[in-house]
């Protein structure tokens, strides 16, 4: 292996004497060019430089080896740029960053030594950009690594979940929904029953509640695992009537909010599409629930139907609180309730985030409008036969 000239040695000592310029030089330019994501502090910014410019200073001693030899130099130079490549991983850096700085560096160099007017020989520039790119090839070869074995471990963890997400939806079908079936037949069959006190009768009543309102708890758990999952609200659209799915969510409505007025206006005839029957019975049953709960017990809650031959509007409206304006871009947001101030128990507020997904599925749209001197109008616009809606397989 050779060595390198008498000239070549002098340069690598001056290189080192001078090495805290050069280092400050090159951290100057990188914050000039704001090279990677975030500023780093000066000590995290410079790593292992000094150490690398060390290196740079042995080759020149060494000179360029031969072939056989070569790995002599460069191997400890790689293994002090490959842990440099590591730090700017877990710094954010990306592979073009980790280029710029070592560009950065090169230019650093040729211009102090252009300052000291020092001619440079082939020999010694050779060594020079031997040593760069050695140590820009290896810090992105580990930056890549690193990053593919974070990929790897990320996709692993997701498909964990997956998993998980799939166990639980089966857990939560039929190990809960079965118990609450049972609780809710015996229930029905006692408050049949002859002879039975005004308090066993609350109570059972309020039993019923309790376990309809779990009921409806995990189907909304399931809907939204669901959604997450395929990335949509599977539907079935099939032919059907709004109309006879608005009076039944009504129907429904005042049944299980005894007391209270629930006008229809707009148009009254049949509304022949293709929907989810379901689906839509649910964003219905939603709206209604929605404004009943949330709008004083002596005040009316309207539904305005709206349809011509492309789509159907039902827009249901209730004189309610107002939702303050910072919060009408969040009410259709998963675990949003419409109510921030309510007990968790009793929603978990999905029930608007998973209404507009299915009116989504559609190709359709969910919108809010809510003020003190107008109410609270949620608004359901489906068009009669979706085109590309979310069919389920």
């Amino acid at each position: 292996m050779s060595t390198g000239s008498q000239q070549a040695h002098a340069l690598a000592e001056q290189l080192e004497r001078d090495r805290q310029v050069i280092i400050a030089r090159w951290v100057e330019r990188m914050r000039q060019r704001h090279v990677g994501r975030q500023p780093l502090p000066t000590l995290e910014l410079v790593d292992s430089l000094p150490e690398f410019l060390a290196r740079v200073a042995e080759a020149l001693r060494l000179g360029l080896p031969s072939d056989e030899h070569d790995a002599e130099v460069t191997q400890p130079t790689a293994e002090v740029a490959r842990e440099h490549g590591m730090h700017r991983y877990r710094h954010g850096f990306d592979v073009r960053a980790v280029v710029e700085e070592y560009t950065i560096l090169l230019d650093v160099l040729l211009d102090y030594l252009a300052e000291q007017q020092y001619r440079l020989e082939l020999p010694e520039l050779r060594a020079i950009l031997r040593m760069v790119s050695v140590g820009v090839a290896a810090a992105v070869d580990q930056l890549t690594a690193e990053r593919d074995t974070a990929v790897q471990a990320s996709h692993a963890e997701l498909l964990q979940a997956r998993e998980y997400e799939r166990q639980l939806i089966g857990v939560v079908s039929h190990d809960l929904r079965n118990p609450l079936a049972i609780i809710l037949n015996c229930a029905a069959i006692m408050m049949r029953g002859q002879g039975l006190s005004e308090l066993s009768v609350r109570s059972l009543q309020r039993l019923r509640n309790n376990a309809e309102r779990a009921v409806r708890l995990i189907g909304d758990l399931l809907d939204f695992t669901q959604e997450r999952s395929l990335g949509r609200m599977p539907v079935r659209p099939a032919d059907c009537d709004m109309q006879q799915l608005i009076r039944e969510a009504i129907e429904e409505a005042a049944l299980t909010h005894p007391g209270r007025t629930i006008d229809q206006s707009g148009e009254m005839g049949a509304i022949a599409g293709h929907w989810d029957r379901d689906r839509v019975a649910q964003v219905l049953t939603n709206l209604l629930d929605n404004a009943l709960k949330f709008s004083p017990l002596d005040s009316r809650v309207s539904v305005d139907v709206d349809a011509d031959e492309e789509q159907v509007t039902v827009a249901v409206h209730n004189w309610g609180a107002p939702i303050p304006p910072e919060r009408l871009g969040s009410v259709f947001e998963a675990f949003q309730r419409a109510d921030p101030t309510a007990p968790a128990r009793v929603s978990l507020g999905l029930g608007l985030h998973i209404s507009r997904e299915i009116a989504r599925s559609h190709g359709g749209s969910l919108d809010v409008d809510s003020a003190a001197d107008r109410g609270t109008t949620l608004t359901l616009t489906l068009p009669r036969r979706p085109r590309g809606a979310g069919n389920a397989s």
